[in-house]
């Protein structure tokens, strides 16, 4: 006896992914030009421009971190993605001290390199936003060393640490929108050929 129900559609979530990739990367970018404020570089009114860059940060290191495990999931699961997605994890908990930069920049890094290695074949370039971020805090520890802008009162060039976030920001801004790019663009495809099928 054959069915005469529809057949039911695709259930790729790719696009939804790609989605969520679109939004982390623009709440890095703003998170990079947050972090070129005036005021947090100064020793006046800076809180409340910290505020809005700290929220930023977290704000876009949760979206990243959900979003690029979805990215990387596959049918199976092993300790090592579990392994990953705590690194990933404990990443976005660090970010709560925005100004350890280079504690929350290598965490980050490192999840997203392991879901990265650890994911489905075809999804290991989800290491680029782990690039991002360990070029940005070169980029800051470069400017330090060079003595980049004021010393500040404890000697710790925040011109230099901003220059650092907003190139982080920036690119990881780029590599969320081409992993999102991509995530569409392969949601579309399994869509249509499903509707071939």
């Amino acid at each position: 006896m054959t069915s005469v129900l529809p057949s039911a559609p695709p259930r790729s979530n790719d696009r939804v992914i790609g989605a969520s990739l679109l939004i982390s990367g623009a709440l890095w970018l703003a998170m990079g030009l947050a972090a070129r404020n005036r005021a947090i570089q100064s020793e006046d009114d800076w809180r409340g421009p910290y505020a809005v860059f700290a929220i930023l940060l977290f704000l876009a290191a949760l979206t990243s971190t959900c979003s690029v495990a979805m990215y990387t999931s596959s049918s199976t699961s092993s300790r090592g993605r579990s392994g990953a997605i705590a690194v990933a994890v404990a990443g976005v908990v660090s970010t709560v001290m925005a100004w350890a930069f280079p504690v929350w920049a290598v965490l980050l890094a490192a999840g997203f390199a392991a879901l990265g290695a650890s994911g489905a074949p075809g999804r290991r370039d989800a290491v680029w936003p782990a690039v991002a971020l360990l070029v940005g805090l070169a980029v800051a520890i470069v400017g330090v060393l060079a003595k980049l802008g004021p010393a500040g009162a404890y000697d710790d060039y925040t011109e230099a640490q901003g220059w650092g976030l907003t190139v982080a920001g920036v690119l990881a801004c780029a590599a969320s929108v081409v992993l999102g790019l991509r995530a569409r663009r392969r949601g579309a495809h399994d869509n249509f050929m499903a509707a071939g099928a």
